[in-house]
Formats: C-alpha cells, sequence, structure tokens
C-alpha cells in the first residue's frame, strides 16, 4: 500500500525535507577507507564505528521493538545483521507481530539498497524499462517510503496511524537526541517528526556498517587477494551472457546509477517463479503492476532484480521464498523449460530467452556457487592472505 495522501507524497514534502537533507550530508561526508567486522547482532549493536550522530540515531531507531504493536517487532527483526540484513529466521515468508500470521513475501535484504534509484523509465537491452524503487514489487517509489512504510504495515509493525508512531517516538530515550540534531522547534509537528526519523532511519542505511563492500570479491577487485581457481571459473562463467547469462540482469560491472557493482540492472522481470505450495490456493501475485503508480497488465508477475552481495546468507530466495538453497536456484535458471517440477505462476510476461534450457554442467553450477559465496561481506584479509 502507498500512503500517497501523506506528507510522504505531499508537493511541499522537499520544502520541508531540504534543511534536514543537508544536515544529512554534512555529516555523511567523512569518508573512512578501513573495513567494518562484527562476529554477530550483539556485537554489531555495540560498535558505533564509521556512524555519524544521525546514523547513530537511525540504528537506534532501527533496533527499537517499542516501535511496533504491539511491541517486540523491530526493523532488526526481519533484516539482521548477521544475514546480509535479510531475516535471521530464513523463513519463506517472514512475521510481523502476529506470530500466527505472516506476510505475503520473502523478506528482502536491505544492505546496499540505498543504492537503488528512485522508480524511473531508462533504456536497458535496447528497450524502454522500468528500473528503481523499493521492495519486491516497486511499491515504495522512492527511499523515504521504503524506510517508513513497514511501520504502518498490519502485517508488520501494525501501527494504525502516524500519530502513534509519532508519539512512541517522542515517549523514546534517543527522543532527546532527535532534538538535538534536528533542533526541537517543529518535532512536535508529527510529519516533521517522521521526516526526521526517516532521514535517520535513512542516515543509517547509507552507512558503511550497512554497505561494507568488504567481501573477497572487492579485495579481489582491489588486487589485495586472488580467487581460487573454483571461484575465477565461476566469476568468468557469471560473466558469460552467451552461457550462463547471469550478468544481463545481475550486472558484473559499474552500474551507471551507483559506479559499483551490486549485482542488480534494478529492472523488473518474470522469471517464472513457481506457486510457492502454501499459496496454492491464494490469488495470482501481480508484483510490479500492483503498484499505484503501474497498473499495466504487461506487468503482471514481474518482480524486482534484487542485488546479489551477500546472497549466501539470504535464503530462501526469490520473492516467495520457493528456494532454499542456490543449488536449487541454479537448477531453476538452467533447466526451468525442461524440468516439468518448474510450473510458472504466470507465463504471459515470462521471460523466455535468458534462462530455462542454460545447459549448464553439474561444475558449471558449482563453479557458479563458489563465486557467488565471495560476495559475502565480513571477509577479513588480514586472516586469509597468505
Amino acid at each position: 500500500m502507498l500512503y500517497k495522501t501523506t506528507w510522504l507524497m505531499s508537493k511541499n514534502w522537499f520544502k520541508i525535507a531540504l534543511p534536514i537533507l543537508g544536515i544529512i550530508f554534512l555529516q555523511s561526508c567523512k569518508d573512512n577507507s578501513a573495513s567494518f567486522y562484527f562476529s554477530n547482532d550483539e556485537e554489531f549493536i555495540a560498535n558505533d564505528k564509521f556512524l555519524s550522530d544521525t546514523a547513530k540515531l537511525g540504528k537506534f531507531i532501527f533496533f527499537d521493538k517499542q516501535l511496533s504493536e504491539p511491541k517486540g517487532i523491530s526493523c532488526a527483526s526481519c533484516h539482521s545483521p548477521s544475514f546480509g540484513f535479510s531475516d535471521a529466521r530464513q523463513s519463506a515468508f517472514s512475521i510481523g507481530v502476529n506470530p500466527d500470521a505472516h506476510t505475503a513475501r520473502n523478506t528482502i535484504a536491505i544492505a546496499y539498497n540505498i543504492l537503488a534509484p528512485n522508480n524511473q523509465s531508462t533504456i536497458l537491452r535496447g528497450i524502454e524499462e522500468s528500473v528503481g524503487g523499493h521492495f519486491w514489487d516497486g511499491r515504495a517509489k522512492f527511499l523515504e517510503q521504503q524506510a517508513f512504510s513497514p511501520l504502518l504495515n498490519p502485517h508488520e509493525m501494525n501501527n494504525k496511524s502516524f500519530h502513534q508512531v509519532a508519539e512512541k517516538i517522542r515517549n523514546a530515550k534517543y527522543y532527546n537526541q532527535l532534538e538535538k540534531i534536528f533542533g526541537k522547534e517543529g518535532l512536535q509537528d508529527d510529519q516533521v517528526l517522521l521526516l526526521c526519523t526517516t532521514q535517520a532511519l535513512i542516515s543509517f542505511q547509507k552507512s558503511k556498517q550497512v554497505n561494507t563492500y568488504s567481501s573477497k570479491f572487492d579485495y579481489f577487485l582491489k588486487g589485495k587477494v586472488k580467487l581460487n581457481e573454483q571461484e575465477l571459473r565461476g566469476w568468468n562463467l557469471f560473466q558469460d551472457t552467451i552461457k550462463s547469462k547471469c550478468s544481463l540482469c545481475h550486472l558484473a560491472m559499474p552500474n551507471e546509477f551507483t559506479n559499483t557493482i551490486v549485482f542488480t540492472d534494478y529492472s523488473y522481470e518474470n522469471i517464472g517463479i513457481p506457486k510457492h505450495p502454501s499459496q496454492k490456493n491464494l490469488p495470482l501475485d501481480s508484483g510490479f503492476a500492483a503498484s499505484e503508480f503501474v497498473k499495466n497488465p504487461l506487468e503482471i508477475g514481474r518482480f524486482k532484480t534484487p542485488s546479489l552481495r551477500n546472497v549466501a546468507l539470504t535464503k530462501p530466495y526469490m520473492h516467495n521464498g520457493i528456494f532454499n538453497t542456490l543449488d536449487e536456484v541454479l537448477e531453476f535458471y538452467n533447466t526451468r523449460d525442461i524440468n516439468s517440477k518448474f510450473v510458472a505462476e504466470y507465463k504471459a510476461t515470462m521471460n523466455t530467452e535468458d534462462l530455462g534450457d542454460l545447459k549448464l554442467s553439474d561444475n558449471d553450477i558449482k563453479d557458479i556457487i563458489a563465486f557467488l559465496n565471495t560476495l559475502t561481506d565480513g571477509y577479513q584479509l588480514s586472516k586469509n592472505k597468505k
């Protein structure tokens, strides 16, 4: 659901936002090329390295379990740092405040999510396509909506109104820090308060703690470590746009929006994912077509192409969590069209060119998975370099 009648979609949003965004920009200009490591969520929470004051505040908010209704669920409940900011419970459909009811889709990882552009049209592979936005179906056109929407989603944090969230924030231990950073003036207005809260969350999501670029692959790009023979074969296969075709959508070159390799072109594709057995009696998931700013039958069944960074940590896979291992994912890409167990939920808009009968060998698949494992953040160079 898009809350398009609220301040998040209002024409005056930027008039409110510009002074606040200026504060965020000034605090984020300082860069540090050192790495950030942690061994578990508790260690992550206790470590403020590389965080501006605004990002520290955003981190408090991100882990605050008092903001749900009833309390007990935070942003981190479904986005654990130890799992690439995906759901540590690794269930096909994440659970919010109601333990007896789950969400309709698998939790998408939010590490490197801030690199996605606002939803827009661009030319990809010679044709005009929609790219960018947030969530599997792109329903959040820009990052502010992504950061705030779960607080009001009845299946996630279940707050009934913006005012209810604002009052919880005013009673939070970190409210004084909010006043210190953004000033007391204006924070009694719910809209201003929530805008400042959202910007703090975004500042944390933009931080090096969330987007560390600390994988073995990153060190390989910098010439600080070598890939082993299998990983190197997998990297070469991954880039092969004729044989594996992985990089056609999961770009293996610096992205035009970010100038970094994030392994996505931010497009939306229907790759013919089967319906999850637990949803067999539910209506078709229309994906991108259901977004309020799309409403296009040609987009039915299309979902966001996710980044592959930390992909070894973010199972289960796809928007409906139907695959539990990377082996299953590669089997699907390789044999969708010749394997009777793969029955697409919706065929009319399915991509029939880039996958389905790739004729990859078992060794090819093993090599690609070995490469994908190099995309996990937290590779400690000093301990692994020969």
